[in-house]
C-alpha cells in the first residue's frame, strides 16, 4: 500500500479492563474524557469506550452512558464516538435491549458482536434509533450469518475480530472473514484487530492489507517493543507512526462542533 491511502485510527479507550490493571485505564466519565482528548491529538480518529458505574462494572444503564458520552463530546467536539454492546454487560439479550431502549444520550455507532444471540434484533432497533453498527465478526461463521442477515449495506464498519492469540493464527482467521465478504471496497470498510499479545502483529497485518486500524488500552496494555505504555495516547502516537512509516495518511481527527465527520 502507497500514499494517498486514508486509513482510520480508532482508540478504544478502556475495554473491559479494570484499574488495577493499570493506573492509567479510564473508568470516570473525566477519566474518559481525558484519555479521549488525549488520543485525539495523537491521531485517532474515533472512539470507542465502555461506560462504567461508580465502582467500575461495565454497564448500559441510560444515565451512566450519557455522562461518559457528555463529558468526551465535550473534550472532543465532532469526533465520532461509539460503546459497546457486550452480551456480557447485561447478561442476556433482553436486559440488552431493554438498557438500550432507554438511552436519552446516543452514541454516533456502537459495536454489536454478531457471535452474540439476539444481535439481528438489537441491530434493527439500532437502525431504528439512528445509531451506528460496527459490527464484530470473530469468525467465518459469523461472517456467513452476518451476510444472511442482510444487514451489511446499513452499517458503518464491519471489525475482523480473530480471538485467536498466536499472530498467524489470528490473521488466518481474519483472512478467511475478509474472504467471505468479498474483495476489499466491496460493502462497508473494514478495520481488523487483535486483542492481547497479538495486538500490535495483527495491527501490522491490518496495515499491510489497507484495513482501517484500532488500539488502546482495551487490545494492549504494551507498545511494541514491550514497554508499558503510559496512556492511550502513547499507544495511538505509536501506530499512528507506524502507518505514516508504510505511507498511510490518516483521517484527520474532527474536533468542531458541527459534528462527527467519520
Amino acid at each position: 500500500m502507497a500514499g494517498g491511502v486514508v486509513l482510520l485510527l480508532k482508540a478504544c479507550l478502556n475495554g473491559s479492563r479494570r484499574l488495577g490493571e493499570h493506573k492509567a485505564v479510564p473508568i470516570s466519565p473525566a477519566q474518559l474524557a481525558a484519555e479521549a482528548e488525549g488520543a485525539v491529538r495523537a491521531g485517532a480518529a474515533a472512539l470507542h469506550m465502555h461506560p462504567r458505574r461508580p465502582d467500575g462494572a461495565e454497564t448500559l444503564d441510560p444515565a451512566h452512558c450519557a455522562a461518559a458520552i457528555d463529558a468526551i463530546r465535550t473534550a472532543c467536539p465532532g469526533v465520532p464516538l461509539g460503546l459497546s454492546t457486550g452480551l456480557w454487560i447485561e447478561g442476556n439479550p433482553a436486559g440488552r435491549r431493554a438498557a438500550i431502549s432507554r438511552w436519552t444520550v446516543l452514541p454516533d455507532f456502537v459495536s454489536v458482536n454478531f457471535s452474540e444471540p439476539g444481535t439481528v434484533d438489537l441491530c434493527e432497533m439500532l437502525l431504528q434509533r439512528e445509531i451506528g453498527i460496527e459490527t464484530g465478526l470473530w469468525s467465518a461463521a459469523d461472517a456467513r450469518a452476518f451476510l444472511d442477515s442482510g444487514l451489511a449495506p446499513r452499517c458503518v464498519r464491519i471489525l475482523l475480530e480473530p480471538r485467536e492469540e498466536d499472530v498467524s493464527r489470528a490473521v488466518q482467521t481474519a483472512d478467511a472473514i475478509s474472504a467471505l465478504l468479498g474483495p476489499p471496497g466491496c460493502g462497508p470498510r473494514r478495520l481488523l484487530h487483535g486483542e492481547g499479545p497479538p495486538a500490535w502483529g495483527v495491527l501490522d497485518a491490518a496495515l499491510a492489507r489497507g484495513y482501517d486500524i484500532r488500539i488502546g488500552f482495551e487490545d494492549t496494555l504494551v507498545l511494541p517493543d514491550g514497554r508499558r505504555a503510559t496512556s492511550n495516547a502513547d499507544l495511538v502516537a505509536t501506530a499512528a507512526a507506524l502507518a505514516r512509516a508504510r505511507g498511510y495518511e490518516l483521517m484527520i481527527p474532527s474536533l468542531s462542533p458541527t459534528g462527527p465527520t467519520v
